[in-house]
């Protein structure tokens, strides 16, 4: 039986978790192990990130590389905040490429974008004269409000969420809206029913393994863990869609090098195939919250 240890959720804030089915990884000299809270069961690293791991996570080169390499098409998000009449001025607080802003702009919306790092504020302040471009310093500092706050695949990284989230708020009109989309990991799908089995199953054979890697999300989370955090946070659901990707399985037969990641690509297909079946299934989401204070 694994050894119950005090700590703190990230999400509901329990003080009762257990070691998680991955095997720990190793990155900048230090072990993550992720860890399951017993009340909320969201997964989560341990230790938590610190600036000097995050520097080393998140260069350039890590946006070059995730964000800036492809265009996305970002019409489902701008559809679901043009449909609320009363949003004209949306901060996106880790906006990437900032091409989600620059199609908002596109459609008459006042756009800030917020990074952490300064060159890459730079960077694009260049590349998009028409949008404001804030570091994360500089950004709280400003009294400026808004109609919406978007979190695009951040929440997932972030090492203090609630402060985080609280903050943000803080820059939201009273009636604003929070609009949140990414990954929710450990949600019903064929996909996390499978890793869950070989993570396991590694686990057992090999009980001391560590693996050489980059410990991007902090955060693991299930539909329920992840409805409830923002509720705690003060938000009313107006919408809550979940959704499968292929993600992060290979999306394509030809980008499946050898016979591990040809199963992959076979089980991300069975699992895209069956939430199209169960409403429920799905390892991504789109939220929009209206703020209630």
């Amino acid at each position: 039986m694994k050894q119950i240890i005090e700590t703190n959720c990230l999400f509901c804030g329990s003080a009762k978790s257990k070691e998680s089915f991955y095997a720990p990884i190793r990155f900048n000299n230090k072990q993550f192990v992720y860890r399951e809270c017993l009340n909320c069961k969201l997964n989560y690293n341990f230790p938590l990130l610190t600036p000097d791991d995050y520097e080393k996570l998140y260069t350039i080169s890590y946006h070059d590389e995730y964000y800036f390499k492809e265009q996305k098409d970002f019409s489902k998000q701008t559809g679901i905040l043009l449909r609320q009449k009363d949003i004209f001025s949306v901060i996106d607080f880790g906006c990437g490429d900032a091409t989600f802003l620059n199609s908002l702009q596109k459609k008459g919306v006042t756009c800030t974008g917020v990074e952490f790092n300064p060159e890459l504020v730079n960077k694009l302040s260049l590349a998009y004269p028409e949008i404001t471009f804030y570091t994360v310093e500089v950004f709280f500092a400003k009294k400026n409000q808004y109609d919406c706050a978007h979190l695009g695949d951040v929440l997932e990284h972030m090492v203090q969420p609630a402060e985080t989230v609280k903050m943000l708020s803080k820059k939201i009109r009273k009636g604003g809206y929070l609009f949140v989309e990414g990954p929710i990991e450990h949600n019903p799908s064929v996909g996390y029913y499978f890793r869950k089995f070989y993570f396991s199953l590694i686990k057992k054979i090999k009980p001391h393994r560590i693996v050489d890697g980059a410990p991007y999300h902090t955060l693991l989370a299930n539909k329920k863990n992840q409805l409830n955090f923002f509720n705690l946070m003060g938000y009313s659901t107006s919408l809550m869609e979940i959704y499968e990707a292929a993600w992060p399985f290979p999306d394509k037969f030809s980008e499946a090098k050898n016979l591990k990641s040809k199963i992959e690509y076979l089980v991300a297909k069975i699992s895209l195939t069956t939430a199209k079946i169960f409403s429920q299934f799905g390892n991504r989401f789109y939220y929009l919250g209206k703020k209630e204070d």
